[in-house]
């Protein structure tokens, strides 16, 4: 399996970020990419199994499942059911961590996955790390100010 990371050191509280991340359906609100976000299945955003469909700002879809939610250790774990992303098997945590010294926080988006056919591992790496989790985490800085 290959792998993308992505983290980024943030001058808000780790509550305050967590607080966003946290919200599975609650990517319109930061992701530049995405235009809509809709439960499709499961009781709440916030109960694993849960599935969102996301429309993107070019109406590309993507259809993820939230995998775990885990308050204690600020991570959220999904998976992508179907993307136009050249990947399979992609399951992928965010991670928030606060930072003592400077009571701001620190977050990690971590992801391993297999490249779908007809495309390479480096090819799915940089459509993971530069198409989504760059500039997700640049827009985010602007949300959780």
């Amino acid at each position: 399996m290959a792998q993308a990371y992505w983290s980024s050191v943030f001058t808000s509280s780790a509550a305050d970020l967590w607080a966003v991340i946290r919200q599975f359906n609650g990517l319109p609100a930061w992701h530049p990419a995405i235009k809509t976000s809709d439960i499709v299945e499961g009781d709440s955003a916030a109960a694993p199994g849960a599935v969102r469909v996301l429309t993107g700002t070019d109406n590309s879809t993507y259809r993820e499942r939230l995998v775990g939610l885990d308050d204690a250790r600020r991570a959220l774990t999904y998976e992508i059911i179907d993307s136009p992303l050249p990947v399979r098997g992609y399951r992928s945590t965010l991670q928030v961590w606060p930072i003592a010294d400077t009571g701001g926080a620190f977050l990690t988006w971590h992801a391993v996955f297999d490249a779908a056919d007809g495309h390479t591992v480096e090819q799915a790496a940089t459509a993971i790390t530069e198409g989504a989790y760059a500039p997700a985490i640049a827009a985010l800085h602007q949300a959780v100010r």
